[in-house]
């Protein structure tokens, strides 16, 4: 799994690439967490590039949703794949999870957070 950031003005945008599975959520979580809590900001996540998310991904993406809460800090994704977006529907995170269909839309409604 490959992660790249970028730190726009209303939130600070990852970008996961590959699976985000069982053999990727530790390096994905030791990658991650350090950055949110060091930024201070709006978290979107652009899953544009990732190819697939299992029941661990779902669980380390829940985490990082549930820690940004209690910081009263905005939490987005966007980019989903068709499949990707039919596991969110499935599992009912779109429900608790919001979920853009592009990056700009995203930072746009992060922006009010």
């Amino acid at each position: 799994m490959k992660i790249t950031t970028e730190k726009a003005a209303e939130a600070l945008v990852i970008h996961p690439e590959g699976r985000l599975d069982t053999m990727t959520t530790g390096q994905f979580e030791n990658e991650v967490t350090p950055l949110i809590q060091q930024s201070g900001q709006n978290v979107l996540i652009d899953f544009g590039k990732l190819d697939y998310i299992s029941s661990a991904g779902l669980r380390s993406i829940l985490i990082l949703a549930k820690e940004l809460k209690k910081k009263e800090r905005g939490f987005a994704l966007c980019c989903l794949n068709e499949t990707i977006k039919e596991v969110f529907r499935i599992s009912g995170f779109d429900t608790i999870i919001s979920i853009y269909p592009t990056i700009e839309e995203g930072l746009s409604l992060l922006k009010g957070n």
